[in-house]
């Protein structure tokens, strides 16, 4: 039986659990709150527990991934469901691993994003195995959603293909067949130092940059007619950085700007990031300073996955049974679920909770969304079990 009870139990156990990204290290925070090898343990000690068959599957030292199987009716197609083992940091959060229950409201880091999910993923293999299940599913528990995706990518290489898939991510139980992808670059600005006193014996690589802005903002603007999508709307190109300079009495002879693009599932990283640096080597051809596009240091692909395949259709339709409602959206973040239907699995997003409470000082996810996805997702299953096999 899925239960209130039982999710909050399962969700406080992984909340208490600190599992950050390692790459998101930073002083004065404690060592052991890094890593998600330990919330690995506790995922697949719980699933065996519970008479799932799990294994843990080691992407790099002392990072595993948590593989779960059920095995379905020979012939019988086949789902993966995949969340993610690692968090944000905790900046501003005064007890960031002590679960807090307000009502039916679950707090603490990891709560919506994606210890929720997972305790979904889970409660739902519980039930699965309980009542005999006749379409087979892959739970994949992943290190490394935040930053690089290396979990899920390890799991996709050595994997085969899937039927249909379902990727956690808080949705409040609508079903997204459509994200943006995520490609971050830097560009320096080279200038020329000078003392501040006399200006015009240098060239200020500061008002080099305020003039690429100016040219990429315009360019966008251009040309994003020729870029739109019915669910994700347009792409976008934003500066989310700006380092340089010598010091308070020199012109900046360098500085470097952080971009994050968000293609639509059009373009793939390479063909925006070429695209833009087209532009900027326009630009470069006629300006005083010069211009270096660094190569992708995060490129997360974009997806779109039809409005009549099996898995939006199904998962609509058990949404809408059990919670009264659900709506096919597109999502301006990015997931694994991009990932995985790449790789040749048709992949959505869904979850319970709400977006807008990930990686915030007041995480938090409403169990009884948490209790409503899970029963969502065996009905899946169930459903997904009676469609002919690939």
């Amino acid at each position: 039986m899925i239960d209130i009870e039982s999710a909050a139990e399962l969700l406080s156990a992984m909340i208490a659990i600190p599992s950050i990204n390692p790459d998101l290290k930073r002083d004065g925070v404690p060592a052991e709150w890094f890593g998600e090898a330990a919330m690995a343990h506790f995922v697949a000690g719980w699933l065996v527990e519970v008479g799932v068959a799990a294994r843990l599957d080691e992407v790099e030292p002392g990072r595993p991934n948590v593989v779960a199987e059920l095995a379905g009716a020979p012939g019988s197609p086949t789902l993966l469901f995949e969340g993610h083992l690692d968090t944000v940091q905790v900046d501003g959060m005064d007890a960031p691993f002590l679960p807090r229950r307000e009502g039916n409201r679950l707090y603490g880091r990891g709560a919506v994003d994606d210890k929720g999910c997972l305790a979904m993923f889970m409660l739902a293999l519980r039930e699965l195995k309980q009542r005999g299940s006749a379409v087979g599913v892959t739970f994949v528990a992943a290190i490394d959603e935040e930053v690089t995706f290396k979990g899920v990518a390890h799991h996709l290489r050595h994997h085969g293909r899937h039927d249909g898939g379902v990727a956690g991510e808080p949705t409040g139980l609508d079903i997204y067949r459509a994200c943006k992808g995520a490609v971050r670059w830097h560009i320096d600005v080279i200038g020329k130092a000078a003392h501040a006193s006399r200006p015009e014996e240098g060239l200020d690589a500061i008002q080099g940059a305020s003039e690429l802005l100016a040219l990429l903002k315009g360019y966008m603007a251009r040309t994003n007619s020729a870029h739109q999508h019915d669910l994700l709307g347009g792409r976008t190109l934003t500066c989310t950085m700006i380092a340089g300079g010598e010091g308070p009495n020199s012109l900046a002879s360098k500085v470097r700007l952080t971009f994050d693009c968000r293609p639509l599932p059009d373009q793939t990283g390479p063909e925006i990031w070429a695209e833009i640096a087209a532009a900027v080597a326009g630009f470069e051809a006629s300006s005083a300073y010069r211009y270096v596009m660094h190569p992708t240091f995060i490129d997360s692909i974009s997806m779109e996955v039809p409005a009549e395949a099996g898995i939006v259709a199904e998962l609509l339709a058990a949404t809408q049974r059990h919670a009264g409602s659900g709506r096919i959206l597109g999502a301006s973040f990015g997931s694994d679920a991009s990932k995985m239907t790449r790789a040749g699995t048709p992949s959505v997003i869904f979850g319970p909770g709400d977006i807008a409470m990930a990686h915030s000082v007041d995480e938090h996810v409403d169990l009884e969304e948490v209790v409503r996805a899970a029963e969502i997702l065996v009905d899946l299953a169930e459903t997904f079990a009676v469609r002919p096999s690939r």
